[in-house]
């Protein structure tokens, strides 16, 4: 992965949350502030190349969510909104009032839920490859979430199913964030998922929002449930993309958030 040019490091104490990690690059200006939320096991080291392109726009800060990179464990189950809330903490924390909200896969929950119960701090909401199935498919589909998250190391040839281009710099770091968090945080993060109703929070969404799903992405087919629930939310398709657009397209990627957020 690319090297961390322009990008600092910085943890802060939060009310209710404890210590939370996070990458930022672009502070120190008046511009609006982006929140990115990484995948289940990963950190916000999956923006280290997307976070130099967006930083001449935003003030862009990526987060460890609870329970994964250097942030605090969690003790407890976390739902969704439980998620939301550590990233309005953490907001409160950095004095930013409202900014910009985006997050892939589980940050694509949190992005709904964080949207949906603090509409005054959304300015913008990008949820990017958000899972959207119901009860019964999560059921069906329980024991491959099991053997993806329940086992933390993976080898490049796993990680190739999902990521386009894998090297051993990619491959060491994927396993170094999935060790971190461990499969018990991994597994209580899709516990959180599968608990959560996307289709009510999108409904409640008020502010600009756009799906992202990558073509060879896992999600897209549901996608509909989302427009469904919500007709004002807008979608769009990265074609070559998979279930990380951040990885597969960075440069594609920042284009369509500085875009979409002006």
């Amino acid at each position: 992965m690319s090297s961390d040019s322009g990008i600092k490091d910085g943890s802060v104490k939060t009310k209710g949350y404890g210590r939370i990690h996070y990458r930022e690059a672009g502070s120190g200006s008046n511009r609006p502030a982006l929140m990115l939320m990484h995948t289940n096991g990963g950190s916000a080291y999956q923006y280290e190349t997307m976070a130099p392109l967006l930083a001449k726009h935003f003030r862009v800060i990526a987060w460890d969510m609870p329970g994964h990179g250097d942030s605090d464990r969690i003790t407890r189950h976390f739902s969704m909104e439980d998620h939301a809330k550590a990233l309005a903490a953490l907001m409160t924390a950095l004095k930013i009032k409202a900014a910009h909200v985006s997050g892939a896969s589980v940050g694509g929950s949190v992005t709904l839920a964080f949207a949906a119960l603090f509409p005054t701090r959304t300015l913008t909401a990008v949820p990017v490859e958000t899972p959207c199935r119901n009860g019964d498919e999560w059921a069906a589909a329980w024991h491959h979430t099991e053997g993806n998250f329940g086992l933390p190391m993976q080898t490049a040839e796993q990680i190739k199913e999902r990521v386009a281009v894998v090297d051993g710099a990619l491959e060491q770091r994927w396993n170094i964030d999935r060790c971190k968090a461990g499969a018990w945080a991994m597994m209580d993060v899709m516990w959180g998922i599968r608990e959560f109703n996307a289709p009510a929070a999108a409904k409640k969404i008020k502010k600009p929002t756009l799906l992202v799903y990558g073509r060879k992405g896992p999600t897209i087919a549901l996608s509909d449930r989302l427009i469904a629930a919500n007709s004002k939310i807008k979608r769009t398709i990265m074609e070559n993309s998979g279930h990380f657009p951040m990885l597969d397209e960075p440069s594609a990627f920042a284009s369509l958030y500085i875009n979409f957020c002006k």
